[in-house]
């Protein structure tokens, strides 16, 4: 196998800029208001080690779950036959999602074989199309006026949008407009619901935008007002408004993509209020329920305090990674990249098993053990077990589409087409200009493990446009070299720096200084002293603990083939069941002794990371109890600062995306 700095083979994707297909006539399409819009699907492709990743995850999960569910993945869309033991909108909800994920990961891997299996979807999805324009999993004789019925169908047009994108396939994209248009006729006045419904404006807003039909505009605009009088789920403007959130109002998903909302009827054209509101929504959460490994802290899936032993729903990681993205297009800021990063190189891959066939539903920053009895703060305790297919899948499928819309996410521009990243990894991006000129980028880097990002751009003219790079918020030290020569200048407000040039056959040199640091961390049983974390960059990084891997039967809704496996994954000494070591920091030795960063070679980063740090660090008797029986029945911790039993010792931490059982929020010592 190549080694990381071995792998930058590039294979890229042309797209040329067309005209989109118009609802009536020659009436005109709005321009959008948001700053920065995505390449087209396709036009932005994994290389390097996320390459592998996707490779991997083709082999796994994403290439498979239709396969391993078929009753309630393969079939909702295609022939509206498939046995489910709930409403046909929770099968619709997990199909639609899992298809959502398979279109852009065949584009974002560029994989003939994963878009043929996806196009057969496509065509048999739109063949199910009903004469009143009904696209959807519900049947003739369901009830496609409840709240899960407009849920699910907006994951099924996710899905086809994302085909669009990539093809340009007109019919698709008229279906699409004709089963909105469906929801727009039956879901009027007060037919609306205030839960997972509202969340069909992310389609609505998208075909608005292609087509110029302002009765999807008004739908939303409409659905926004009605959502004001009926709040029960705190999705409105007033909610997002108020001064703070409360615990436990709301599911951490819902909110997460309710949030963006406001700031899309924005980007189509609404006041400057309503991208407020989405702004303060998402300063909401962060402040009330942010976990240190970058996703929101939710106990029974519900808004949550923070915690090192609190859970993270995976389908947050990717729900809160979307709104990044569409808030880093709509505003323009870079900040939006960094929430980007750090969700999915922390939260998102810790909770992954490292070969792709499997992940944990729950995951916490402390985590020591991950059984089908450890999950404390859910409705079912196997939720920390690791599985590809749960009887609740919507985890399993929103784990497919989070590194395709990363990668996308890399590259985007505004209307000038000067080209932004927003965030970092390695890629290559190959577009026509609207001015002629054919342009390929190559991100060829090791990110988030290295420091440097070599930009390659090679034009067939020379292209006149700005490279937007991001500086981010956590790089305080950065140098960018432009075919050698420094480039000197400003970074803007938003967190770009501008590099200008008649683009032909140039390299940039991008290095962004990682230094370690340790970093207070928000614990809700920790008021007085707060615990620590070590960060560097825009990775969080802990201690590795022992695992031991343990192939169990499960509960999927359908057997798995015997290749495919739940798994507990529990702590490993040579005196079990003795816990695992207790370390603590000394602040002020931490004053005089540096964190050291270590390097190695490494052929994939989350098997083996090439970037690890050696913290000194003490063992104490006590520290964050992490197992139930350490607990005393109680989630209080023992208290911080603790006392420290020895002398301090070299520890080496690694990124929390290479772990699955790990100490990652420690106390400080005395």
């Amino acid at each position: 196998m190549l080694s990381m700095k071995q792998s930058v083979a590039v294979a890229t994707v042309v797209f040329c800029l067309g005209s989109p297909y118009r609802a009536s006539g020659d009436s005109p399409v709005p321009a959008s208001r948001a700053r920065l819009a995505r390449l087209p699907l396709g036009s932005v492709t994994a290389q390097g080690w996320l390459k592998t990743q996707l490779q991997r995850n083709k082999a796994g999960m994403g290439g498979h779950l239709d396969e391993l569910e078929p009753e309630m993945i393969g079939k909702p869309f295609v022939d509206r036959n498939h046995r489910s033991p709930v409403c046909p909108g929770w099968s619709g909800e997990i199909s639609g999602t899992y298809w959502t994920g398979l279109v852009q990961l065949a584009f974002t891997l560029d994989d003939d074989q994963l878009k043929s299996k996806a196009r057969k979807w496509v065509a048999a999805t739109l063949a199910l199309q009903e004469e009143d324009g009904y696209l959807g999993s519900y049947r003739k004789t369901e009830n496609r006026l409840e709240d899960y019925s407009a849920w699910s169908a907006n994951w099924c047009y996710r899905a086809l949008l994302h085909w669009y994108d990539a093809t340009g396939d007109e019919a698709v994209l008229r279906a699409v407009h004709r089963g909105l248009l469906w929801f727009v006729k039956h879901w009027d006045g007060d037919h609306k619901t205030s839960y997972a419904g509202p969340v069909l404006m992310e389609s609505m807003i998208a075909v608005y935008l292609k087509t110029g039909d302002a009765r999807l505009y008004h739908w939303c605009l409409d659905y926004l007002r009605w959502l004001d009088r009926h709040d029960q789920f705190h999705h409105g403007m007033a909610s997002l408004q108020r001064v703070a959130l409360e615990y436990n109002e709301d599911h951490v998903v819902a909110f997460g993509e309710n949030v963006k909302h406001p700031a899309l009827i924005y980007a189509a054209g609404g006041p400057p209020e309503y991208l407020a509101a989405s702004r303060h929504g998402i300063e909401q959460v962060m402040a009330k329920c942010w976990q240190c490994t970058g996703a929101p802290a939710s106990n029974f899936e519900y808004l949550s305090p923070p915690s090192a032993v609190h859970v993270t729903e995976y389908c947050n990681c990717s729900t809160y990674l979307n709104t990044f993205s569409w808030m880093a297009a709509i505003t323009g800021d870079a900040c939006y990249g960094d929430f980007m990063e750090r969700i999915l190189f922390n939260a998102a891959q810790a909770a992954r098993k490292k070969d792709e066939r499997a992940i944990a539903y729950m995951s916490s920053p402390n985590q020591v053990q991950a059984t089908m009895d450890s999950c404390l703060f859910s409705n079912d305790n196997s939720f920390e077990v690791y599985a590809p297919a749960v009887h609740v899948a919507c985890c399993p499928v929103q784990s497919v589409r989070i590194y395709p819309e990363y990668v996308r996410g890399l590259c985007m521009r505004d209307e000038a087409e000067n080209l932004f990243l927003p965030a970092y990894g390695p890629c290559a991006a190959q577009f026509v200009s609207a001015a002629g000129p054919r342009v390929t980028i190559r991100e060829e880097t090791a990110y988030p493990f290295d420091e440097t990002v070599t930009l390659r751009i090679r034009a067939s003219t020379p292209w006149r446009r700005s490279l937007m790079l991001k500086i981010p918020a956590w790089c305080k030290t950065f140098s960018v070299k432009l075919n050698g020569v420094e480039v000197r200048g400003p970074v803007a407000a938003s967190g770009y720096l501008p590099v200008q040039h008649a683009w032909h056959d140039d390299q940039v040199t991008i290095r962004l200084e990682m230094a370690p640091k340790v970093v207070a961390v928000d614990d809700v049983y920790f008021a007085k002293e707060s615990l620590r974390a070590v960060e560097c960059g825009p990775l969080v990084f802990a201690l590795r603990l022992p695992e031991h891997w343990t192939a169990i039967k499960g509960t999927p809704l359908t057997a798995l083939p015997k290749e495919w496996s739940w798994y507990e994954v529990s702590y490993v000494t040579k005196d079990k069941p003795a816990p695992p070591p207790f370390y603590a920091l000394s602040l002020d030795e931490l004053a005089r002794k540096p964190i050291v960063k270590r390097r190695c070679e490494s052929a994939y980063p989350w098997d083996e990371s090439p970037l690890k740090l050696v913290v000194p660090m003490h063992r104490s008797t006590h520290g964050y109890p992490p197992l139930r029986d350490a607990q005393k029945h109680t989630l209080m911790g023992y208290g911080n600062p603790v006392t420290a039993d020895a002398a301090s010792e070299l520890v080496e931490l690694v990124p929390i995306g290479c772990t699955t059982l790990r100490l990652t929020c420690f106390p400080v010592c005395k």
